[in-house]
């Protein structure tokens, strides 16, 4: 019988918290077969952050142990969402010389240029989350996606940094761990979003990706086929409802499902 891997992830939001549970097996590994699912109504979570984290590691916990009962596994590990207005981006370089002089460039000077343009000035209270690369350069001809196995002598690499406080993060760790999932990686809510729902065409002519949550809006700029600019804006699904709310002067329950009923 085929062995499969499973792969968790987990999306903190300010309205919900998804839990998503899937296969990849052996016999089909570039698709994902999907075999549990399950959400909660978020608590302790504001605008993306964690404000509560026993109310938080009670919601992930039911979203969790949901999608573990449908799947029929338990989740050791798992993929988590990051967000919130903490979430910032800043576009980098970096350059090197090739290990090896006239010839073929490597995986590991790919690695080498990408820690190089890591090297930038950050506040003690951010860390990095993402490295993206946008394009490289190899002996002045630019525009070069993929270097491995081209000839030249220099290196470089524009990139995309998108960075996180560490106490949000710290949390955001915090709050998976006592569920009892390690977590796999951090990955930035946009990026997600952009690679679920984005074609390679689409970022290669240039695209602005908005994502509404509850209580963020997620937005991605791609130009030519690479991620340029990335950010967070305090203000989600539920200020709309709010103001609804007291346009109309009724409850927030009211509001919320007009809101749904009229889309």
């Amino acid at each position: 019988m085929a062995k499969s891997k499973l792969i968790a992830a987990i999306d903190i939001g300010s309205s919900k918290v998804a839990t998503l549970l899937a296969q990849v097996r052996e016999e089909d590994p570039e698709k994902l077969h999907i075999i549990g699912a399950a959400s909660a109504i978020s608590r302790g979570v504001r605008k993306g952050q964690i404000v509560n984290i026993e109310e938080a590691v009670s919601c992930i916990t039911e979203s969790v142990e949901a999608a573990e009962r449908m799947g029929g596994y338990n989740i050791s590990k798992a993929w988590v969402s990051l967000d919130g207005a903490h979430v910032g981006s800043i576009n980098s370089q970096g350059v090197v010389a090739v290990a090896q002089p006239h010839g073929e460039v490597s995986h590991e000077d790919v690695k080498r240029v990408m820690e190089a343009a890591r090297a930038i000035s950050l506040p003690s209270s951010s860390e990095i989350v993402h490295v993206v690369p946008r394009s490289f350069t190899v002996d002045g001809q630019d525009g070069v996606r993929d270097p491995v196995g081209m000839t030249g002598v220099r290196l470089e690499v524009k990139t995309h940094i998108i960075t996180g406080s560490t106490t949000a993060l710290r949390n955001l760790t915090k709050c998976v761990s006592e569920v009892g999932c390690d977590v796999e990686g951090l990955v930035f809510g946009g990026v997600a979003a952009a690679e679920a729902v984005l074609s390679d065409t689409e970022k290669e002519l240039g695209v602005v990706l908005v994502d509404i949550g509850g209580g963020t809006t997620n937005v991605a700029i791609f130009v030519e086929g690479s991620l340029a600019y990335s950010s967070v804006l305090p203000v989600g699904a539920k200020n709309v409802t709010n103001d609804l709310a007291i346009g109309l002067r009724i409850s927030l329950e009211s509001a919320e499902k007009n809101k749904i009923d009229a889309q």
